[in-house]
């Protein structure tokens, strides 16, 4: 990964046209496959017709919603990269409450802790963090990141931040979004690309959470999100 980013790294400057067009287009991939993860239905054709021209499409009102709450959210992840902000739990919370803020049952729950308990769909047995223990490992996932983002690969940070905080699924909804968003935060504080996971891989990017947890392997997830970081790099 280190030789693929500096042979990037060698090529002429882009031009500031042709920056803007792949910032634009890394946005609008993210959008669109980060939430066809989470099952909306929208195309990549009709989140780009959303966010660039503001139409709708025929679609229902929150896959509409949550395409403008995570293009917001993913400007504010931008801004927080440019200003190398350190990571903190309102950072966090900020994430969150822009990826759930029109599409929360209650504005409360966006941005704030869960009191109820989760787990994997089909991994009844294996529940997150309790409730009670959610702000506890929050503060040591921020302590973990302020001990290993430096230390740790940047890619292997930005897999073990993402696996860690799902891990902990801290809210009532969006984790998986927020989750992506704080990994490709990481990255590009690194230097490194935005990365996408493409929806038709989305059992084996839950099955590499899963087995990640439940075996105490984050090797696992790396491995997933190291290939994708490769491919991008390609």
């Amino acid at each position: 990964m280190d030789q693929k980013l500096e042979k990037l790294s060698l090529l002429k400057p882009l031009t500031e046209d042709k920056a803007r067009r792949l910032a634009k287009k890394a946005k609008l991939e993210h959008v669109w496959s980060s939430n066809a993860l989470e099952s909306n239905s929208l195309t990549l054709d009709q989140t780009a017709s959303i966010i660039n021209d503001g139409i709708t499409v025929g679609k229902s009102v929150r896959e509409t919603l949550e395409t403008i709450n995570l293009s917001q959210a993913y400007d504010y992840m931008l801004m927080l990269a440019e200003s190398k902000q350190e990571l903190t739990e309102s950072v966090i919370k900020k994430l969150n409450r822009l990826v759930m803020f029109n599409t929360a049952q209650t504005h409360e729950l966006a941005g704030t802790y869960r009191k109820g308990k989760a787990w994997p769909k089909g991994y009844e047995d294996q529940p997150y963090v309790n409730p009670t223990a959610i702000a506890d490992n929050m503060k040591q996932l921020i302590n973990w990141s302020k001990e290993n983002k430096e230390r740790l690969h940047p890619v292997i940070y930005a897999a073990d931040l993402h696996q860690k905080f799902v891990s902990i699924h801290p809210f009532t909804d969006g984790n998986g979004r927020t989750a992506r968003l704080l990994m490709n935060l990481a990255l590009i504080q690194a230097n490194y690309p935005v990365i996408n996971i493409n929806p038709t891989a989305r059992q084996e990017y839950m099955t590499a959470l899963v087995e990640s947890r439940e075996n105490s392997k984050v090797e696992i997830f790396e491995k997933f999100i190291t290939e994708y970081v490769l491919d991008k790099l390609s």
